[in-house]
C-alpha cells in the first residue's frame, strides 16, 4: 500500500485529488494574463463610453492593481468562470449596458478567449510537480483533478502540461450541481476512481479545496503555496502547508 510522507507525518493512501490552478500550474502565469485579455476582448466590441478599465476591475476579482498579485481568497482564485462573468457583467451594467446585453457580452468574450489565448505560454507546472506525479503513478496511486474551472479548460491545460494521461478522473465546476467548498466534487471523484474518501488526500491552493476535503471526509488536506507573495495563512483548514512538491515523499512499503 503506497504511503505519502511530509513534515514527519505518514499517510496510507490509494488516491490523491488535485486542484488545478495554483496547484498543478502556476496561477499568475495563466490567470492574470487571461483576465487582462478578457477585458481587452470585451472592450473591442464596446462603444468608448462603456469601455471597462483594467485597473478598476482588478480589485473586483481580487488582483492588486499596482503589483498585479492575486488575493488567494478572491473570485479570480476561487470562483468559477460564471462568477467572473457575473462580476464583469455587473461592471458593464454600471457603465450603462442593459443586463441582458452585459451577460451575453461577458459570456461570449470568455468563450472567444478559450479559442484565442496563447495557452502554451501561460500554462507552466508548479515546482516538483512532474516528478511527484511520476512517483505517485509508479506507486500505483490513483490521481484526479477537481477544479473550479470548466472541464474543457482542465483537459486542455493537462494536455499542455503533458499530463493528459496521468489523471484518470478530471472534474470541472460545470460537472457538479454545487462546486467547492461543497463536498460533491470530491465525493464524485472518489466514486469514479473507485477509492474510499478515508484513503484519499487532497492538494489545493485555496481554503475552498481544504473545506471541500473536510466536508467529503477525506483523510487529509495539503495546502500548497507556490506563489512567493503568499504565506499560507489563508489555508486555515489545511492539515499541512507546503511550498512545492519537493516537500512530499512517496514510498511503497516493502513486505
Amino acid at each position: 500500500m503506497p504511503q505519502l510522507t511530509l513534515h514527519g507525518a505518514t499517510y496510507d493512501i490509494d488516491a490523491i485529488l488535485f486542484d488545478k490552478d495554483g496547484t498543478l500550474l502556476n496561477f499568475g502565469d495563466l490567470w492574470i494574463g487571461w483576465f487582462d485579455q478578457l477585458v481587452t476582448t470585451l472592450n473591442q466590441g464596446l462603444p468608448k463610453a462603456h469601455a471597462l478599465s483594467h485597473q478598476a476591475l482588478y480589485p473586483r476579482v481580487g488582483i492588486d492593481p499596482e503589483q498585479r498579485l492575486w488575493d488567494p481568497t478572491g473570485p479570480l482564485t476561487i470562483g468559477s468562470l460564471d462568477d467572473i462573468a457575473t462580476i464583469v457583467s455587473l461592471s458593464l451594467f454600471e457603465s450603462g449596458v442593459a443586463w441582458n446585453d452585459a451577460t451575453q457580452l461577458s459570456h461570449d468574450a470568455i468563450a472567444r478567449l478559450a479559442d484565442t489565448l496563447d495557452w502554451p505560454n501561460c500554462v507552466t507546472p508548479v515546482k516538483g510537480l512532474m516528478n511527484f506525479v511520476a512517483q505517485a503513478r509508479q506507486a500505483g496511486i490513483s490521481l484526479a483533478v477537481v477544479t473550479s474551472d470548466d472541464a474543457h479548460n482542465a483537459h486542455l491545460h493537462l494536455k499542455l502540461l503533458s499530463l493528459a494521461d496521468a489523471f484518470s478522473v478530471v472534474l470541472g465546476h460545470d460537472q457538479v450541481s454545487r462546486g467547492k467548498p461543497y463536498p460533491e466534487m470530491a465525493l464524485l471523484a472518489c466514486e469514479q476512481l473507485g477509492t474510499s474518501p478515508q484513503r484519499t488526500l487532497i492538494i489545493g491552493d485555496s481554503n475552498g479545496d481544504m473545506a471541500m476535503g473536510q466536508a467529503a471526509g477525506l483523510l487529509a488536506g495539503i495546502g500548497i503555496c507556490a506563489a512567493p507573495h503568499l504565506d499560507g495563512s489563508h489555508l486555515t483548514h489545511a492539515d499541512h502547508v507546503i511550498r512545492d512538491y519537493d516537500e512530499l515523499t512517496i514510498a511503497r512499503p516493502h513486505h
